[in-house]
Parts: structure tokens; sequence; C-alpha cells
């Protein structure tokens, strides 16, 4: 009568086990790769370089095309992720190389879904990299 129970009893135990509380590392680590932090990028030592060079070190699959082009106005129609620096429209991608790494706070990509959300159409079909600098930084 026991041995029709044990692979039921096995299973539970296994589904009890797999299920549960999520663990805090996979979440952490989740958010961690689409941010980057200044003490990340200062204890890689890509500080002594501009934005882009530090991002290309850290997180290169941000400097990806990862739309596609459609010519549309606005950069609805960007293949590389629009930059935001403070919240506001700064640029392409190749702004990044303009921005000393030693100012910025944190760097944040948005995937083309999450850009949408947060800066509507202007967030265009690639993406967005903001910038939150330490200091504020003159165009």
């Amino acid at each position: 009568m026991l041995k029709p129970l044990y692979p039921l009893a096995v299973a539970l135990v296994l589904a009890c086990a797999s299920g549960g509380v999520p663990d805090p590392t996979v979440t952490a680590n989740t958010r961690r790769t689409s941010i980057l932090s200044a003490e990340e990028i200062e204890n890689a030592h890509a500080d002594i370089t501009n934005a882009y060079d530090a991002i290309a070190r850290l997180r290169p699959n941000w400097l990806l095309p990862h739309g596609i082009t459609s010519g549309q106005n606005n950069g609805a129609g960007t293949e590389y992720a629009l930059v935001y620096v403070d919240g506001q429209t700064y640029g392409d991608i190749n702004t990044l190389r303009g921005i000393p790494a030693y100012h910025v706070g944190s760097v944040r990509y948005w995937d083309v879904t999450q850009a949408g959300a947060r800066f509507g159409i202007r967030a265009g079909s690639s993406g967005v990299i903001e910038i939150a600098m330490k200091t504020a930084l003159r165009q």
C-alpha cells in the first residue's frame, strides 16, 4: 500500500523544495543587469574614461543595436538606445563619449517596453540609457 504513495511523496517534496520563497540573489542579479552604479564604475577602474567607455567595458550589450530603424522623427526609429541625462533628452549613443565617467552617479538601461512606459514615444524603438549625474553637466 505504501509503494504507490512513494512517487507522490517524492513529487510533493520536490515541488515544495523548488517553490516557496523566491531567491533574493536572483532578483538582485536581475536588477543589477539594468543598473550600473558609480561604485561599480570606480571599482572596475572605468572612471578614468568617459561614460561610453565605462558602459562598453561593464555593460557592452547596452550599446548594441536593439531596434529597427524606420525613419520616424524624434528618434522613434532609432537603431541604438537614446541617451537621457537627469531625465532630459541628451542625444544619441555617441553623446556618451562627452560625459566624464567620474561625473556619473548611476546609469540605467531601459528596454524598449520600459522606456516607452517611462519616456513615451520620445524613447524611440531601441530603449534608453539614462544617466543620473553626481554633479550638473553642461552640454
